[in-house]
């Protein structure tokens, strides 16, 4: 999810009669443009070109460089949505609706989404490292001070606050990774970025259930706000200072970058299919948790904080994804990533708590390969400020998280979990439809390449 400057364009070979190959690539006879995410741990691209110097001849950060990349993306990922499981228990503390309880997600992610494009414009102008820290620190500090909240109110605004700051951490080290390391290292680390996102996405939703069930939910956050502040001394110590970067003239230049993309047909439609990538996968993860809290299964805090493992279930598709659309085109790969998490969704229709468990694993799987493609297709088709095109994802992406987990509160009131199911379904029948008509190649889209960005976790 990300604004930022990274930029690596590849071209490498595939042979003759491949499957539909990557919007906006060159496709000579014996040429095709491999997906983004396709890349990662694969060997050094045939050609590279990255902002400023030849990044292909630079030498790497070392190990810790890469420990604090891994650091960088669990810190944008342990608070995001650590609430999901904790709604059960916030409904008997707060007293409060369903709808009420799902805006400590909303506020959260629409923060998120209003504050990348910015973000990204003041990473380019500030540096990286120090727009990193200082996003971390605000984090850390609002996470913690979330405990004091006393009102479901005072709980909403520090929320707000956590959200602002975590745009600022994933836009500097995914530009970081793109201007400090050489282009055939690139990949991987982005991989490790990437894997870190997953892994505290899956451990701020573990902890926070596990602080809870032992202690509270003020605990709970303070537990996090440490860790992240512990990350960020490391992180600190760990990443060097940019060799690389050049700053922007003002905010104004690099805020004017955002114009083109919003008359761009095709990327109107990759921002409608992000939204709702993240409107299904928050929808799915808030509500369950209140279906599963219910009888029959009256899953308890521990039980609910582990129903996040499938969330694992990313670090293994991320890099699988792109080997698949090399093979089968972004588009199949992409409906057929919607047809997998469709009917994990149906899965969880059945009464047994395995077969549940095992749709919600399918429907994730799912959703983190078609996450993969809409990615790696935004730098494709903008045609300049690609950096801004892809914060301008990123914004629709986290709003469609924010009215994901809103929103359907009112079909759970009348429906329950059967509701909810149907708005996903419908949501993934769209953007499946959206995908497979707005990235249709055309002759217009030859001559473009594609640029490794990676926005993140879910």
């Amino acid at each position: 999810m990300n604004s930022t400057s990274l930029a690596t364009t590849v071209v490498e070979p595939l042979s003759i009669g491949a499957p539909e190959p990557a919007i906006g690539t060159t496709t000579p006879p014996s040429l095709d443009a491999r997906p983004v995410i396709d890349r990662i741990g694969a060997g050094a691209p045939r050609r590279a070109a990255t902002p400023g110097a030849d990044a292909s001849a630079a030498p790497m950060p070392g190990w810790r460089a890469r420990v604090a990349v891994v650091a960088a993306g669990m810190c944008a990922f342990f608070t995001m949505y650590v609430t999901q499981g904790l709604l059960p228990t916030l409904q008997g503390v707060f007293h409060a609706s369903v709808a009420e309880l799902s805006l400590t997600i909303t506020f959260t992610t629409l923060a998120v989404a209003l504050a990348a494009p910015f973000s990204g414009s003041l990473s380019d102008r500030y540096g990286r490292k120090p727009v990193l820290l200082f996003s971390l620190a605000g984090l850390s500090l609002t996470t913690a001070l979330a405990a004091t909240a006393g009102s479901l109110h005072a709980l909403l605004a520090w929320r707000l606050l956590e959200g602002l700051f975590i745009p600022g951490v994933f836009t500097a080290t995914v530009a970081y990774i793109g201007e400090e390391w050489p282009a055939r290292a690139v990949p991987a680390v982005t991989a490790l970025y990437i894997s870190g996102s997953v892994a505290g996405g899956f451990l701020g939703r573990f902890i926070a259930g596990m602080v809870t069930a032992h202690w509270d939910w003020q605990a709970a956050f303070v537990v996090l706000g440490a860790i992240n502040a512990i990350f960020l001394l490391l992180i600190a110590r760990g990443l060097p200072p940019s060799r690389r970067f050049r700053p922007s003239a003002n905010l104004r230049a690099s805020l004017a970058g955002l114009r083109p993309h919003v008359r761009n047909p095709k990327l109107l439609g990759t921002y409608a299919i992000g939204f709702g990538i993240l409107f299904s996968q928050v929808c799915t993860f808030t509500y369950v948790s209140f279906h599963l809290a219910a009888a029959p299964y009256r899953l308890d805090l521990r039980q609910l904080s582990l129903l996040f493992t499938v969330y694992l279930v990313g670090m293994l598709v991320t890099p699988l994804a792109g080997r698949l659309a090399w093979r089968f085109g972004q588009r199949r790969v992409f409906v057929a990533a919607m047809a997998m998490s469709s009917t994990g969704m149906l899965l969880t229709l059945l009464p047994t708590l395995p077969d549940i468990v095992l749709g919600l694993t399918m429907s994730s799987a799912g959703v983190f390969v078609a996450q993969a493609m809409a990615t790696s297709q935004v730098p494709v088709l903008a045609r300049q400020a690609r950096s801004s095109a892809v914060g301008l994802y990123v914004m629709c992406y986290y709003l469609g998280g924010s009215i994901g987990a809103f929103a359907p509160s009112l079909v759970w009131e009348q429906a329950g979990w059967a509701g909810c199911v149907a708005v996903v379904l419908v949501m993934q029948g769209l953007i499946a439809l959206a995908a497979w008509t707005v990235w249709r190649p055309e002759a217009g889209d030859a001559g473009r390449s594609a640029t490794v960005q990676a926005p993140g976790g879910l």
